[in-house]
């Protein structure tokens, strides 16, 4: 069975999309969202991070569909322990982003702040979404997020420092 070298272009695509969307939601989420107090001013902010979210989440499932279909890429040149890290590096990215996609939504939904982001409801903000369990699962996931994020940027440089091929080739 002959390896592809390569991600397909739908593969390609998304990573790369998915991975800009990423960064600025997780960026901005945490160094400007949670800094704002929780106003009316805030509510373009959420309206923007959670439409997003929603996306980075609809995309994580569209890439993990797309990854299962797709031809398997040849091995990397790498011992079995490394393997197994990059893979669990991998798989751990797509859950710990399906379960902030998930916390977000039950944040919304128990704070009431979907309803007055999208459908305009009359009330006042909660003074901190920290108060709400989801919203704790939220905020410890995204700072997970960012570690498993710099371990697969750290992984790409190290690959390239020790085998002088650049991984992202095939990405």
């Amino acid at each position: 069975m002959k390896l592809n070298k390569r991600y397909n272009n739908s593969a390609v695509i998304l990573h790369w999309v998915s991975g800009l969307l990423i960064l600025f939601v997780l960026l901005t989420g945490t160094f400007v969202l949670s800094e704002m107090p929780n106003t009316l001013e805030k509510i373009n902010s959420f309206r923007v991070h959670m439409i997003l979210g929603i996306v980075i989440t609809l995309l994580t499932i569209v890439r993990i569909i797309v990854i299962a279909k797709s031809k398997q890429l040849e091995p990397l040149k790498v011992n079995s322990f490394r393997a197994k890290l990059i893979k669990f590096n991998h798989v751990a990215i797509y859950i710990v982003l399906l379960l902030i996609g998930l916390s977000g939504v039950l944040l919304a939904k128990g704070s009431g702040l979907g309803e007055i982001v999208f459908f305009g409801l009359d009330a006042e903000l909660y003074n901190s979404f920290k108060d709400y369990g989801a919203g704790i699962v939220h905020g410890f996931l995204t700072k997970l997020l960012l570690f498993l994020i710099a371990m697969h940027l750290v992984g790409v440089f190290s690959y390239k420092l020790k085998t002088k091929e650049s991984i992202l080739k095939r990405m």
